[in-house]
């Protein structure tokens, strides 16, 4: 695949939880393929819980053309370290609190999305994310969301 790129969003949000009735923190982010947007990613980072996870709405498509919202589809993820490594899972996509925006495109249930051709491209941004993005490390690392390395990462990308 070629080179992929982050950009990341305006803002790092606070949203409920429904499960605990606490506050999660929420960013999100766009993807850039060889320079083409490619895709769209919100991330709900689970503080608060005892173990770290993160759930990953992830889009990939015709993200350049804003008309072409049939050629994109979206998977939803959950994220969690294990030992030494990070461990993904695809869920059902309406466990995710941005099911209902539609420009993310099709949706693919999990069974869908271990059989799409997509599936590996899906893993691959994924990781990308969890490798790239500040608030998704810090919080999968610590357990804790580093807002400041957020922010100084924004500045570097010039927002």
């Amino acid at each position: 695949m070629p080179a992929l790129a982050l950009e990341l969003g305006e803002q790092l949000s606070d949203i409920g939880c429904e499960d605990c009735g606490g506050t999660h923190k929420s960013a999100y982010g766009f993807i850039h393929k060889a320079g083409d947007a490619y895709g769209l990613y919100f991330a709900t980072l689970h503080a608060g819980h005892a173990e770290p996870s993160v759930g990953l709405t992830l889009s990939i498509g015709k993200w350049w053309d804003d008309e072409a919202v049939s050629e994109r589809s979206w998977v939803f993820l959950r994220v969690w370290p294990d030992e030494n490594e990070y461990r993904m899972q695809f869920l059902d996509p309406a466990l995710s609190h941005h099911r209902n925006y539609k420009a993310l495109g099709n949706s693919l249930s999990r069974e869908a999305a271990l059989e799409s051709p997509l599936r590996s491209a899906f893993f691959e941004v994924a990781d990308f994310i969890v490798m790239h993005d500040p608030a998704v490390t810090s919080y999968l690392e610590t357990g804790a969301v580093d807002i400041e390395l957020w922010e100084q990462q924004r500045k570097l990308q010039g927002q």
